[in-house]
C-alpha cells in the first residue's frame, strides 16, 4: 500500500511540474499614455508596472498534442491604495473572459515561457 501511495504522489508531482514555467508574458497598457508593453514576468516575483504590483504564482502551458493553452493564477496590487485589486487565474485564449480592467492599465496574459 505504501508503495502504491508513493508511486501516486511521485506521477502527481512530476506531472504538476512538468508543464509548469518560469515566467509569464503578459500584454499591459497604460490608458494615460495609450502604450502598450509586455511585460516578462519571472514565476514568484513581484514586478512593478505603473503603480500596481504583479505577481504570478503559477504559469502553466498546455502540452504539444493538445489546445494551445495558457493559464496563470496572477496576484494584482495597487501600490497607491495597497489593496489587492486581482487575483485569479488569466487565460490566453480569452482574455475577455478574466483580466484586470484598471481606470489607468488594463493587463492580460499572453502566454506562459
Amino acid at each position: 500500500m505504501f508503495k502504491k501511495s508513493l508511486f501516486f504522489f511521485l506521477v502527481f508531482f512530476l506531472t504538476k511540474n512538468l508543464f509548469a514555467e518560469n515566467s509569464a508574458t503578459l500584454r499591459a497598457i497604460d490608458r494615460t499614455t495609450g502604450r502598450s508593453f509586455e511585460l516578462n514576468v519571472p514565476v514568484n516575483e513581484e514586478v512593478n508596472f505603473s503603480k500596481l504590483s504583479i505577481n504570478v504564482k503559477y504559469c502553466y502551458q498546455n502540452p504539444i498534442n493538445m489546445e494551445i493553452e495558457n493559464y496563470a493564477y496572477i496576484i494584482i496590487k495597487d501600490l497607491q491604495s495597497d489593496q489587492y485589486i486581482f487575483k485569479g487565474w488569466m487565460f490566453s485564449s480569452t482574455p475577455s473572459l478574466n483580466s484586470l480592467e484598471h481606470p489607468i492599465n488594463d493587463i492580460w496574459l499572453l502566454k506562459c515561457n
